[in-house]
């Protein structure tokens, strides 16, 4: 079961993804999508800080144009 924390973790990683990707659409897609370089969709990764920090760290290195 997700506490409250993880649960606004969650809200503020698609809110960043909406932010990196353009589009709620888009954020949508990636959050649900298994991602190579996190071996994981992002949406399941986000419920542990460990896994947050990783889709963050993900969603900058997009949004800096860097190989993920």
């Amino acid at each position: 079961m997700l506490d409250f924390n993880a649960m606004l973790d969650s809200d503020a990683a698609f809110d960043r993804a909406v932010e990196v990707l353009g589009t709620v659409e888009r954020a949508m897609d990636w959050m649900q999508c298994k991602d190579s370089a996190l071996g994981a969709r992002p949406r399941d990764l986000v419920n542990t800080g460990d896994g947050l920090a990783q889709v963050l760290h993900c969603l900058r290195r997009i949004e800096l144009d860097q190989r993920v």
